[in-house]
């Protein structure tokens, strides 16, 4: 089976200037790789904005020590590892970040938070 496309009306010669193409054309010609086309652009598939609000709550878990961030962190990092291939680094490190930052937060409220209380009251004491 082959494919015959439609035919196209003669135009007369001009002397020049745009002609713009026929409207019913129906097909789009062929164009060699390397041609630049104009137009509408393809859809970009190099978002990265999931893996970067990933990789930016992971690093404000770790500087920030509120289990809030370390979580949003993890999943939007896993999410952009999943769906954003542009951003595959970044969603790496922002999971790595946000599960270091969740193990800072378990560290700075069980430990660094009751021995800054406990001296708090020892300093009060005279002790």
């Amino acid at each position: 089976m082959t494919y015959t496309p439609p035919e196209q009306p003669s135009q007369p010669e001009s002397s020049g200037g745009y002609q713009p193409a026929p409207a019913d054309a129906g097909y789009q010609a062929y164009q060699q790789p390397g041609q630049q086309q104009y137009g509408y652009a393809a859809v970009d598939t190099t978002k990265k904005t999931l893996s970067l609000w990933g990789l930016i709550l992971g690093i404000s878990s770790i500087i920030i020590p509120i289990f809030l961030n370390a979580i949003a962190g993890a999943v939007l990092s896993g999410i952009g590892l999943a769906k954003e291939p542009a951003g595959k680094t970044m969603a790496i490190w922002g999971l790595v970040l946000s599960i270091l930052g969740f193990i800072w937060n378990i560290v700075f409220w069980t430990v660094v938070i009751p021995l800054i209380i406990l001296a708090a009251i020892a300093a009060s004491y005279g002790y």
